[in-house]
């Protein structure tokens, strides 16, 4: 993502973060997941910051209105 974006949410794990980028892909809100970690080293190797869920800056309040819907966040 090229423009300013947002952190929606954080995660503390991965397969958290993209199951919530599941259902902002169903409304069709462009997100990507990222995540300081070295499992791709060692799948024991994580770092304390988790998994954050952005958006694009005008997509935030809609990103979080899903995922609340959804029950992935809370208000």
């Amino acid at each position: 993502m090229e423009k300013d974006t947002t952190v929606v949410a954080e995660f503390a794990h991965r397969y958290e973060a993209e199951l919530a980028r599941g259902y902002l892909q169903d409304a069709a809100i462009p997100s990507i997941v990222t995540m300081d970690d070295a499992s791709a080293l060692d799948t024991g190797m994580t770092f304390p910051r988790g998994a954050r869920l952005l958006v694009l800056n005008e997509d935030a309040a809609r990103a979080l209105e899903v995922l609340r819907q959804a029950n992935i966040i809370g208000e």
